[in-house]
């Protein structure tokens, strides 16, 4: 991801980078297979790795695609990638469902909130306060640059907030041109994967009667 964030700047050292972030990784999970490790392990499953961070980021991304890019655009999407229709079910999940369900367990999860142990060990409250800020650590980024871009664009808060929600991706002129062809090949697109079949079975038809007709 940092790589395609800055491509000009640390493609053309990949490897390095890759290098250099696999030694910093590894440093930070020494401390994990110390003798006290496994408390710190523990600490990190909590309230990162399985924790609210990770559904708070989820919930966000859901919002992001379904309601802002747009479910139908994505349903189209999805088909353009696989070939056929996906079932309305999964759309009804996209929309409806997955987002309702991450606000109950989000909300169940602070109603049912119990102190975090390891078998008989209670940790302090200084480990719990460490523990939300490491969730806080990747939660904040999500209101914070919200409030970065409603303070740095200007417009009144309306146009900022409808130029917010806009999608601003173009596709890649590669993209663009291959769809365009699969428009001209197969003039009804809604099931590239049913169009295909039906060419190879007129050709098939085709290569049939020719052999027929040449006494094969």
């Amino acid at each position: 991801g940092l790589v395609d964030n800055w491509p000009e700047q640390l493609r053309p050292h990949r490897k390095k980078f890759t290098l250099g972030m696999t030694v910093f990784m590894c440093l930070l999970g020494l401390p994990m297979i110390t003798r006290g490790g496994i408390y710190v392990f523990q600490l990190m499953d909590f309230y990162a790795a399985s924790g609210l961070s990770l559904l708070w980021c989820v919930f966000f991304q859901t919002i992001a695609i379904c309601w802002v890019f747009g479910a139908k655009k994505f349903y189209l999407c999805i088909e353009e990638m696989i070939g056929y229709r996906v079932s309305m079910y999964w759309y009804v999940c996209w929309v409806f469902l997955a987002p309702a369900f991450m606000v109950f367990i989000f909300v169940f999860y602070f109603v049912r909130y119990s102190p975090i142990t390891m078998g008989a060990y209670h940790y302090p409250a200084w480990g719990e306060v460490l523990g939300f800020a490491i969730s806080l650590s990747s939660m904040l980024w999500v209101p914070g640059y919200a409030i970065y871009y409603l303070l740095s664009t200007k417009g009144s808060w309306s146009e900022v907030l409808r130029q917010g929600v806009t999608p601003v991706i173009k596709p890649r002129m590669e993209a663009v041109m291959a769809e365009e062809k699969a428009r001209l090949t197969y003039q009804d697109v809604r099931d590239v994967e049913l169009n295909i079949e039906e060419d190879l079975c007129d050709e098939s038809f085709v290569s049939y009667d020719s052999k027929k007709c040449l006494g094969e």
